[in-house]
C-alpha cells in the first residue's frame, strides 16, 4: 500500500525545499504527495467582527494567487520527477492553518506532514517557524518532519532519537521512523541523559517495548552525562554520520498552553542543515 505524505506551502522557498526532500526520500516508494495552501486571514478581537462581512476582494485574491501558486509548484516537480511510483494532487483552502492541516490529514488518512523549518515572514530567526510549531503542537494524528533551507537529501547512515523513556510510546509513529531508517539502510541512535541503573519500571518498560519496535533495525542505546540536550545531539551531528534528529513530541501541559516551560522541540534547540521528526506520544 503507497504511503500518503501531506506538503504544506507558503510558496517560499523553505517549503519547496521541504517538498524536494519528502520526493527524494520517498523516491524508491510508491507515494501520493499533497500540496496544500491555505489563504485564510488570521483575525482575534474586534477584528472577528470582518467575518460578518466578508473581503471579498482579499478572498478572489487570495484564491488566485493560491491556484496560481500551486499549479506552478505542480509544473515544477512534476516536470523534475519522471517517477512512476509518484502521485501528485494540489489542495487550496481559504480556512486556517492549523484547522485545515488537522482535518485532512484525518480525511485522507496522511501517513506523514512534511514542511520547512520556516516560512516568508521569519527567514532570519534563529528558531522554527510560527507555523512549523504550529503543526508540531496541534497534529497528533501523524508523525511531522521539519526541512530546514539547508537540509540536503542523502541516504541517512544515522538517524538520532532522543528520549528519557518516560513517555509511552506511539507504535504507529515508532514503525514510521523505522520505515524511514530502512528506506536508506541507516542506523538508529536512541541517546538518552538517562542511566539505565536510575530508570524506574515505567522507564524499562519503555526502553524494551522501543526494543521490540526496532528488532529489525540496527540500533544502539548512548547514555549522555553533564550536558543539555541541544549539546548532546550537536556532538552526534558534528560527526558527521546523523542527517536527522527524532524526538517523541509530549502533548503539552496545561503550563506550556498558557506559555509557562518549553516544549522538546524548543530544548532541542534549531539546526540549519539536520530535520527533525516528531514522533507523538500516546
Amino acid at each position: 500500500m503507497g504511503k500518503k505524505l501531506l506538503l504544506p506551502t507558503d510558496f517560499s522557498r523553505n517549503s519547496l525545499i521541504a517538498i524536494q526532500y519528502a520526493i527524494k526520500l520517498y523516491a524508491n516508494k510508491d507515494c501520493d504527495f499533497y500540496i496544500l495552501n491555505t489563504y485564510a486571514k488570521e483575525v482575534s478581537g474586534l477584528d472577528s467582527l470582518n467575518l460578518l462581512d466578508p473581503d471579498d476582494a482579499f478572498n478572489k485574491l487570495s484564491e488566485k494567487r493560491s491556484h496560481e501558486g500551486l499549479g506552478k509548484i505542480l509544473a515544477l516537480i512534476t516536470l523534475e520527477n519522471k517517477n512512476p511510483k509518484h502521485r501528485f494532487h494540489v489542495l487550496s483552502r481559504s480556512t486556517l492553518f492549523a484547522d485545515t492541516v488537522k482535518d485532512v490529514i484525518e480525511r485522507l488518512q496522511i501517513d506523514m506532514l512534511v514542511m520547512g523549518a520556516k516560512g516568508i515572514t521569519n527567514n532570519r530567526l534563529k528558531n522554527y517557524g510560527k507555523t512549523a510549531i504550529s503543526a508540531i503542537e496541534n497534529v497528533r494524528k501523524c508523525p511531522v518532519l521539519i526541512v530546514p533551507k539547508n537540509a540536503i537529501m542523502s541516504h541517512s547512515k544515522e538517524i538520532v532519537l532522543t528520549t528519557d523513556f518516560k513517555t509511552d510510546f506511539n507504535c504507529f509513529d515508532i514503525k514510521h521512523l523505522a520505515k524511514i531508517a530502512k528506506l536508506s539502510n541507516a542506523s538508529i541512535q536512541i541517546v538518552s541523559l538517562e542511566a539505565p541503573k536510575t530508570m524506574d519500571k515505567e522507564q524499562t518498560n519503555n526502553k524494551d517495548l522501543l526494543t521490540n519496535y526496532l528488532n529489525d533495525i540496527d540500533h544502539d542505546f548512548k547514555i549522555i552525562h553533564n550536558v543539555n540536550l541541544h549539546t548532546a545531539l550537536s556532538c552526534f551531528i558534528e560527526k558527521g554520520r546523523s542527517n536527522m534528529v527524532s524526538y517523541i513530541n509530549q502533548k503539552r501541559t496545561f503550563w506550556q498552553k498558557i506559555g509557562f516551560g518549553k516544549s522538546t522541540l524548543r530544548r532541542l534547540g534549531y539546526f540549519d542543515d539536520i530535520p527533525v521528526l516528531a514522533l507523538n506520544d500516546k
